[in-house]
């Protein structure tokens, strides 16, 4: 009797590695199937975009001094003496130090490159120029007109940007979001549908800073800056994609 069981529990342990041979790994485990989240919901896809103006309430401008001497060491000193007057006279302004930053200082040879007997040194070119961050907007004529004064000639431009530029972009995200909405219920009456809450909001945009520029030859040209400076307006903003279940 106790051979009889076990030739039939023998025969039924091979019976289950056959059909394990036959059905390989199902037998035992099951692969998952990643479904589309949205497979089974009817949805409306729209993107919405937001603009927020402002008024510029910082600006920057890189200026400084060029100077040009047959002997390096005298282009040196002459340059560092007119940068010296314009520096002072900006803090005299009550432009901070922390807002003064140098941005470039070189110095280059000049060449006469038909000289005879080949090319040779004339004289050199020193440039030294500063970041100067006016953090009253009402100044920037004043700014340029002391460093002109001063003995500034070169200019790389004014930019004009906000100081809390993520509290005005939040706005334009709103705004954004809003626009999308709408879009999407134009879309649902078009097809005889009502939107439902949104059940996906991706923000497209990514805020940071916006700088609009006024002209790059305001000292070169040494215009009358006792003119008010027009600054204008920038444009924050911002956009986004929702999807909406109906």
């Amino acid at each position: 009797m106790k051979n009889t069981i076990k030739i039939l529990s023998s025969v039924f342990i091979m019976a289950i590695l056959v059909i394990a041979g036959f059905t390989g790994k199902q037998i035992f485990t099951a692969n998952p199937v990643m479904a589309n989240e949205y497979n089974n919901i009817n949805t409306i896809t729209a993107r919405g975009q937001g603009t927020i103006k402002v008024k510029p309430d910082i600006a920057y401008i890189t200026m400084g001094v060029r100077t040009e001497h047959e002997d390096a060491e005298t282009a040196q000193s002459d340059n560092a003496k007119k940068m010296d007057e314009v520096i002072n006279a900006l803090k005299e302004m009550g432009i901070e130090e922390r807002d003064i930053q140098t941005s470039n200082y070189s110095i280059y040879p000049q060449y006469d490159y038909e000289a005879k007997g080949g090319e040779r040194i004339i004289g050199y070119t020193v440039e030294n120029t500063v970041n100067v961050t006016i953090r009253d907007i009402n100044k920037v004529g004043e700014v340029l007109d002391t460093g002109v004064e001063k003995g500034a000639n070169v200019s790389r431009g004014i930019q004009f940007s906000v100081s809390n530029t993520e509290e005005y972009y939040k706005k334009a995200l709103k705004q954004a979001i809003e626009n999308a909405k709408g879009k999407a219920e134009a879309m649902g009456e078009a097809i005889n549908v009502s939107i439902k809450n949104p059940i996906s909001v991706t923000e497209l945009s990514s805020g940071g800073n916006n700088i609009i520029y006024a002209d790059q030859e305001l000292l070169q040209n040494k215009v009358n800056l006792e003119t008010p400076i027009s600054i204008g307006e920038l444009d924050i903003n911002a956009s986004v994609e929702v999807v909406y279940q109906y």
